[in-house]
C-alpha cells in the first residue's frame, strides 16, 4: 500500500437559523447542551476554511450528525458547505448519525419551540450520494453500507446510522461486513471502518450507559476482530478516546471516537497509516470563529460551554435555588465538573498516538 492521509470530524450537528434560533425556548434549550448551535455555521466555516488550507491532504472523513436534528434545510446548507468545501479539492466520505433523519425537527420562536420538515433515513444515501456512494467500490443491498478505496492498498467501510440497527448492533449487515473484510485481504488491501455509534464505551463510567455504545458491542467487537477489521472510527458521545478490544486469540479492534467539531474541544483529527501499516493520529481545535463569545477565546468559549451544560444538567433536578446556589460554590462540585470535562477532552493518548495496525500495538505520539 502506499501510505495515506486524512482528515476526521463527526457530531457537526448545522442548524440553519433561519428557521429560528433565539427566544426563551432557544436559550433553556442551549444551558444543558455541550455543543452550540446557533453557533454552528460560524464554528464549521472555520473549520473548513482550516481544513481547504491543507493542500497536502485532500481526504475528510466525517462519522455522522451532520445536522442538529435532521431539518430539511439544514442538509441543505450543509450540502452547500460540503460542495464548497469538494471545490477546494477535498473528497469527503461520510456516514450518518442518528440525528440525520427521521427526528422530530424543531426550530425555536420566542418561548415556544416549533415543528420543521424533517429529512427521512432512507434520503439520506441520495441526498449525500457524492459522498461516498458515488465513487464506492461496493454497497450494501439496503443502502446502509459502502466501501470505497481511499487510496492505493486502502480501503474504508461505512456503515450509515439505522433506525433498524443503530443502537442494536450490526445485526443483519455483519455477513456482508464479513464478506468485504475477506474482498480487502485478498486484494492485500488494509479495511478500516467508520459508523456513527461507537462499538466500545469510551470511558469505563459510560460502560451502563444505554447510547454509549451499540448493543451486543462485546459480540460485535469480537466477531470484526476475529474477521479482521483492525480499526473503527466512531463519534456520537462527543469525546475524545482510543480503545482497544482484544480477543483470546489475539486478535484486536480499536475504536476511535472523536468528539463533536462544534462542543468542546471541537476536534479535528489528522491521521496518517504508511506503508507499514503504521498510523499515527494528532489532535487539533478549532483556534476561532466568527462569534460574539463574550470576550472569552473560542477555547475559553467552548470550556464554558461544557460546564454550563453539567451544572445545569445536575443542578436543575435539585428544584431549589438555594441549595444549588450553596453546591455550586462548593469546590468539590467545581473539582467534579472539571473531571468530567477532562474525561470527553481525552488525554495525551487520545489526542496524539501511533498505533501498529498489524501487531496491535499503541503508544503515546511524542511531539
Amino acid at each position: 500500500m502506499k501510505p495515506l492521509q486524512f482528515y476526521l470530524i463527526t457530531d457537526l450537528h448545522y442548524f440553519e437559523n433561519s428557521l429560528g434560533a433565539e427566544g426563551e425556548a432557544y436559550e433553556a434549550r442551549s444551558l444543558t447542551d455541550q455543543k452550540c448551535i446557533a453557533e454552528t455555521g460560524a464554528i464549521i466555516d472555520s473549520a473548513f476554511a482550516r481544513l481547504a488550507e491543507d493542500k497536502e491532504t485532500e481526504i475528510i472523513l466525517i462519522a455522522g450528525d451532520m445536522t442538529f436534528n435532521g431539518e430539511v434545510e439544514s442538509h441543505k446548507v450543509m450540502l452547500q458547505k460540503l460542495e464548497a468545501l469538494t471545490a477546494a479539492g477535498k473528497k469527503i466520505y461520510m456516514v450518518s448519525g442518528n440525528h440525520d433523519g427521521d427526528n422530530e425537527a424543531y426550530a425555536f420562536s420566542g418561548a415556544n419551540r416549533i415543528d420543521v420538515e424533517a429529512a427521512t433515513r432512507e434520503a439520506l444515501p441520495d441526498l449525500y450520494y457524492e459522498y461516498g456512494w458515488k465513487d464506492a467500490i461496493a454497497v450494501e443491498g439496503n443502502r446502509r453500507c459502502y466501501v470505497s478505496q481511499l487510496g492505493e492498498g486502502v480501503r474504508m467501510l461505512g456503515i450509515y446510522h439505522n433506525l433498524d440497527d443503530g443502537n442494536r448492533g450490526f445485526g443483519e449487515l455483519m455477513p456482508w461486513i464479513t464478506e468485504q473484510i475477506e474482498d480487502a485481504k485478498r486484494s492485500g488491501d488494509l479495511l478500516f471502518g467508520m459508523t456513527h455509534v461507537p462499538i466500545l464505551p469510551g470511558a469505563p463510567i459510560l460502560a451502563p450507559v444505554g447510547d454509549a455504545t451499540i448493543h451486543g458491542r462485546k459480540d460485535v467487537a469480537r466477531r470484526l476482530a476475529e474477521a479482521g477489521l483492525p480499526l473503527m472510527f466512531t463519534g456520537h458521545m462527543h469525546m475524545q478516546s482510543l480503545n482497544k478490544f482484544c480477543t483470546r486469540r489475539g486478535s484486536f479492534l480499536f475504536d476511535i471516537c472523536t468528539g463533536s467539531l462544534v462542543g468542546g474541544p471541537c476536534a479535528i483529527r489528522k491521521i496518517s497509516i504508511d506503508e507499514n501499516r503504521v498510523m499515527r493520529i494528532t489532535s487539533e481545535t478549532v483556534a476561532d470563529f466568527d462569534w460574539d463569545k463574550r470576550g472569552m477565546t473560542a477555547e475559553e468559549y467552548f470550556v464554558w460551554r461544557f460546564n454550563r451544560k453539567i451544572d445545569n444538567a445536575i443542578l436543575s433536578k435539585i428544584g431549589n435555588e438555594s441549595i444549588a446556589g450553596f453546591i455550586r460554590r462548593r469546590r468539590l462540585f467545581q473539582y467534579g465538573i472539571n473531571r468530567v470535562r477532562k474525561i470527553f477532552y481525552g488525554n495525551a493518548l487520545d489526542s496524539g498516538a501511533v498505533i501498529d495496525l498489524r501487531g496491535g500495538s499503541v503508544s503515546p505520539l511524542l511531539k
